[in-house]
């Protein structure tokens, strides 16, 4: 039993987890050539099990970066739009200004302060 345990432990190549599982599964009787025949099996289903994590964080992250991504841009458009009715406000309140000031001084009232004195 020692040698079958012994050449385990260097199959699973100091895989401490896995050999404290294959350990258990022969100490209830699983055969030896078994054992052995499943480390691969195990190693890349944990292996899968880590990419399939890796790839979940990796998504997670990936949305993370995506939605503060989005969230600038919306923001940057906003303040784009603010800027725009900023300007267009300018420019209305600036072209009723002009027209007050020529009204104030063009000819009709020009006319009007000279046969209506005040």
């Amino acid at each position: 039993m020692g040698n079958a345990l012994e050449q385990l432990k260097k199959e699973t190549r100091d895989d401490a987890k896995l050999y404290g599982c294959i350990k258990e599964l022969y100490e209830q009787g699983v055969p030896f050539e078994e054992l052995k025949a499943l480390i691969p099996d195990i190693r890349r289903t944990r292996e899968q099990l880590q990419m399939k994590r890796m790839l979940e964080n990796n998504n997670e992250v990936l949305l993370s970066m995506f939605s503060k991504e989005m969230s600038f841009l919306l923001e940057a458009r906003e303040r784009h739009e603010e800027e725009q009715f900023k300007k267009l406000d300018q420019l209305i309140r600036q072209q009723q200004s002009f027209r007050k000031s020529a009204a104030e001084n063009g000819p009709v009232e020009k006319l009007k302060r000279l046969f209506l004195p005040a």
